[in-house]
C-alpha cells in the first residue's frame, strides 16, 4: 500500500495531447447545436428539440363565386362612400380653389353621392346573401383603401417626409382640386366596377341590378365633371373624331401669347390657369364604357415636379373579399 494521499493517475498512451484538442473541439460543436435547437423559453436542464420545424400553415383556398364578386362590388362601394365622408369632415370640398377658382362648395352635392354608395353597398351585399355568401361585407376594401385612397389623403393633405434619396415633398398646393378629382375617379370606378360584373355573375337579376348601379355613379361622374370644367363634355380627340370635316379648330391651351396675330378685342382677360399634367375631367370620357385603368393623378410635385400618381382598376384577384376575408 502506497504512502501517497494523492496519487497521481495514469494517462494512458492514446489519451495525449491531440486527443485533448480533438475532444475540446467535439464539445465546443455538440455546444453549439445545442444552443441553436434549444428552445430559449424552455426551463434550465431541458435539452432543446432537434429536427424538422412545424410544417408552414395552410392558406383558405380562395373561391371566385357570385358571392364573393357581389360582397367585393359592396366593399369597392364602402370605401367610396368612406372617402367622400372624410372629405366632407374635413371641409375639404368647401375651400376655394386656385385651379378652379368658380367650382364652389361641392359638398351638398358630394352628401348625395354618400347616400347613394351607401345604398349600392347594401344592395351588392342583399345580391351576396341571395348568391350564399355566409355573411356581408360592411367595411371598405383592404386592397382599395390601402394601395390607393389612404395614401392620395396623405400626399394631399400632408406631403411626403424626406428619405435618404429623395427630399420631402410639400402638401398639396391645391387640396380642394385634387379632392374633387378623386371624386370624379371614384365614380368612374364605381361604374366600371359594375359593368366588369356583368359577364361574371351568372344570374341575370344580378348583371340588371349592377348596371343600374353603375349607371347612376356614371351619371355622378359626369355631373361632378361638369360642375369642373363646365364646357368639358367630350375630349378634345372625340369632338374631331366626331365632326372630321369641320373647318374649325380647337383652341389651344398654351399660354404662350401668338405673336403672329394683331391684338384684338378686349386684352383684360384674365390669364389661363398654367397648364400642368393633372387632366381636366370631361363627362364622357370615352364613347364607350371602358374597362381601362383610370388615372389619377394629383397632390404636390417632388423635386423633379413629378406629382402622385395612380391607376385604379376594377377588382381582380387581390382585392377580393373572399369568403374567409372579414371586417375584423
Amino acid at each position: 500500500m502506497s504512502n501517497e494521499t494523492n496519487p497521481t493517475p495514469q494517462v494512458s498512451a492514446s489519451f495525449d495531447r491531440r486527443g485533448l484538442f480533438r475532444i475540446g473541439g467535439l464539445t465546443i460543436a455538440t455546444a453549439a447545436v445545442l444552443a441553436a435547437c434549444g428552445d430559449p423559453a424552455s426551463s434550465a436542464g431541458e435539452l432543446g428539440r432537434v429536427g424538422n420545424g412545424a410544417p408552414n400553415p395552410e392558406l383558405p383556398e380562395g373561391k371566385v363565386n357570385d358571392g364573393v364578386l357581389l360582397r367585393t362590388s359592396a366593399s369597392f362601394e364602402t370605401s367610396i362612400a368612406d372617402a367622400y365622408q372624410r372629405m366632407i369632415d374635413d371641409g375639404l370640398l368647401a375651400a376655394a380653389s386656385a385651379t378652379f377658382p368658380d367650382l364652389g362648395d361641392q359638398t351638398e352635392l358630394v352628401t348625395g353621392f354618400v347616400d347613394q354608395h351607401r345604398k349600392a353597398a347594401e344592395t351588392y351585399n342583399q345580391l351576396a346573401l341571395e348568391a350564399g355568401a355566409a355573411e356581408p361585407f360592411t367595411c371598405g376594401n383592404p386592397r382599395l383603401d390601402s394601395a390607393f385612397i389612404d395614401p392620395i389623403f396623405e400626399r394631399v393633405l400632408n406631403g411626403a417626409p424626406a428619405t435618404d434619396t429623395a427630399k420631402e415633398i410639400a402638401p398639396s398646393e391645391d387640396p380642394t382640386r385634387d379632392m374633387v378629382n378623386l371624386v370624379v375617379t371614384l365614380e368612374l370606378l364605381s361604374a366600371a366596377t359594375a359593368q366588369a360584373l356583368v359577364p361574371q355573375v351568372s344570374q341575370a337579376s344580378y348583371r340588371a341590378e349592377a348596371m343600374r348601379l353603375g349607371t347612376r355613379s356614371a351619371r355622378q361622374g359626369a355631373l361632378m365633371s361638369l360642375h369642373i370644367n363646365p364646357d368639358g363634355y367630350v375630349t378634345e380627340t372625340d369632338l374631331l373624331n366626331a365632326n372630321p370635316a369641320a373647318s374649325t379648330t380647337v383652341a389651344s391651351t398654351t399660354t404662350v401669347q401668338d405673336i403672329a396675330q394683331p391684338e384684338t378685342g378686349d386684352t383684360t382677360a384674365p390669364p389661363a390657369p398654367p397648364p400642368t399634367e393633372i387632366p381636366v375631367p370631361v363627362a364622357l370620357p370615352s364613347q364607350y364604357g371602358s374597362l381601362a385603368a383610370i388615372t389619377y393623378i394629383g397632390g404636390a410635385g417632388d423635386e423633379n415636379g413629378v406629382r402622385l400618381k395612380l391607376n385604379f382598376e376594377t377588382p381582380s384577384l387581390n382585392s377580393l373579399t373572399y369568403d374567409f376575408t372579414t371586417c375584423e
